[in-house]
């Protein structure tokens, strides 16, 4: 604990809070103080303070103090201070949710650094050992000062789509929790929701001047809505299923919605009048995209094959096979010549826009059994599967022991306990499952994540286990308890985690490529 803590720790609580609220201020405008100021900032102890009383945006503004152009800070000085806000900016969505990840996040993202004031500030956070944490040995988060400035809060459910207006000033973001959002993406800050959807939202655009932008919903519509107020302007009705995708004409005029009731419908902007219903697709169509002159649209659906429109006539020209399950998705070239389909069948598809040809397939992924973990005599084997079971083999025959039965969606991962007689799985519907290996019975659910769980691992001695998920996060459980005991958010999803020999010591890995090492601190995953 630092003197400054110790210090603020002291006082009453009405003073505290008054030093918190307001002394960076003081020392700049008032007592012209910039050292102390300096110092205060610097300080772990006053940053997790300030955090646990005012929350991370008042503690975000102390650094913008700095920037004023009478602050006498030294070049050093004034870079210090720049790195720290940049760390707790890009922090704020994980600290708004749980402050006790300051340390964590603070060395993943300034460990690199090798400012004395920042190592200073790292050397005081590493002190937080007085409950159970994952602590970065290495710089695994994305740095402070670059990539990603912050991350958007505030949506309840997934975030389905996003546009960003032309002016690169405001963006919209659609999601399944059926509103819309409009954010100022300088601030990072909400300036309006927009409800009035009755399901999820599936997909926003926003027209070529900026003022307007229309969502596609599960609710069968599409709005058109007024960027400026947030004013709902007009509700576009006629499909009879959920409408995926939708695209505006370069000219603004008008904009072809994709739905699951097979067809298309091209709408007049202006008027929200229907011009034209495109059928021709045997199935839902998930996704459309229009060609930069604007004459010709291609789209993307179930019934695995891809369609190119005449956008004046509503005509088809041609229809685009060979892929062998859906198509999900369509981009056009800027060029306009050629369009790549992503599809189900683990391949995509270039195409010539012109002729309709299949240039090329690019092949590579792979779907199927997902994972498998073999125990430790070797006898056996537990494999994991999309088809959200995981099935017991005997290794030495090959028969199949048993089927273990209870997730309701995909199964990703599973890991054997060091004494074979438990195993867990990680799975898509955002669970873990705690199995008895020798009966195949269910012996725990641990829920906490709130996206798949990708991977997981069990400590040397048995009793300690880490997940790791999508939803950007990894947790420690304790299995004598079925509890979670410790969290450590980072920037991207993780897709696989492993526990070293020593019980202590934690590599995983994201989305981005990313590797870290952590350690746990507070608690014993030896032999």
């Amino acid at each position: 604990m630092s003197d400054l803590s110790v210090w603020l720790a002291q006082q009453n609580k009405s003073e505290r809070e008054y030093l918190l609220k307001y002394q960076p201020r003081d020392f700049v405008e008032e007592l012209r103080d910039f050292n102390r100021y300096y110092r205060w900032v610097t300080d772990f102890g006053f940053i997790e303070a300030k955090l646990e009383l005012l929350g991370v945006q008042a503690l975000i503004e102390d650094y913008d103090l700095a920037r004023v152009s009478d602050v006498l800070l030294s070049e050093g000085q004034t870079e210090t201070l720049k790195l720290i806000q940049g760390a707790i900016r890009k922090s704020a969505h994980v600290l708004y949710r749980d402050k006790t990840q300051l340390a964590g996040q603070l060395l993943g993202r300034l460990l690199d650094f090798e400012m004395p004031q920042i190592q200073g500030l790292l050397e005081q956070a590493r002190q937080l050992k007085d409950s159970p944490c994952l602590l970065p040995l290495k710089a695994n988060l994305e740095r402070a000062g670059e990539g990603c400035l912050r991350t958007l809060t505030g949506h309840t459910n997934s975030v389905t789509a996003v546009a960003i207006a032309p002016d690169g000033k405001t963006a919209i973001s659609a999601s399944d929790d059926k509103t819309l959002k409009i954010w100022d993406t300088d601030s990072g800050t909400e300036l309006r929701t927009l409800t009035g959807h009755t399901d999820w939202v599936m997909a926003v655009a926003i027209a070529p001047k900026g003022k307007t932008a229309i969502s596609a919903s599960a609710d069968n519509t599409l709005k058109i809505w007024d960027t400026e107020s947030g004013t709902e302007l007009r509700t576009l009705t006629g499909h009879t299923s959920y409408v995926t995708a939708v695209a505006i004409a370069p000219d603004g005029k008008t904009a072809i919605s994709a739905s699951g009731d097979n067809t298309l419908k091209i709408w007049d902007t202006d008027s929200g009048t229907e011009l034209r219903t495109l059928t021709g697709h045997t199935n839902g169509v998930l996704a459309v995209a229009i060609a930069p002159n604007g004459k010709t649209a291609i789209s993307a659906s179930d019934d695995k094959t891809l369609k190119i429109w005449d956008t004046d006539s509503g005509t088809e020209l041609r229809t685009l096979t060979g892929h062998t399950s859906e198509v999900n998705a369509v981009a056009i070239a800027p060029d306009g010549k050629t369009a790549i389909s992503a599809s189900w069948d683990n391949t995509l598809k270039i195409w010539d826009t012109d002729s309709g040809t299949e240039l090329r397939t690019l092949t590579g992924h792979t779907n199927g059994v997902l994972a498998v973990a073999i125990a430790p005599n070797g006898k056996t084997a537990i494999s994991a599967s999309g088809d959200n079971t995981l099935k017991i083999w005997d290794t030495d025959s090959g028969t199949e022991l048993r089927t273990l039965t209870g997730h309701t969606n995909g199964v990703l991962a599973v890991a054997i306990a060091p004494d074979g007689k438990t195993a867990i799985s990680a799975s898509r519907d955002e669970t873990l499952k705690i199995w008895d290996t020798e009966t195949g019975t269910e012996v725990r659910t641990l829920t906490g994540h709130t996206n798949w769980v990708s991977a997981v691992a069990i400590a040397p001695n048995g009793l300690i286990a880490i997940s790791a998920s999508m939803d950007n996060t990894l947790k420690v459980w304790d299995l004598l308890n079925y509890k979670k005991i410790a969290s450590f958010s980072g920037d991207y999803g993780f897709e696989c985690c492993a526990i070293a020999p020593d019980g202590v010591t934690v590599v995983a890995g994201d989305r981005s490529g990313r590797v870290h090492f952590l350690r746990l601190e507070g608690v014993s995953g030896g032999g």
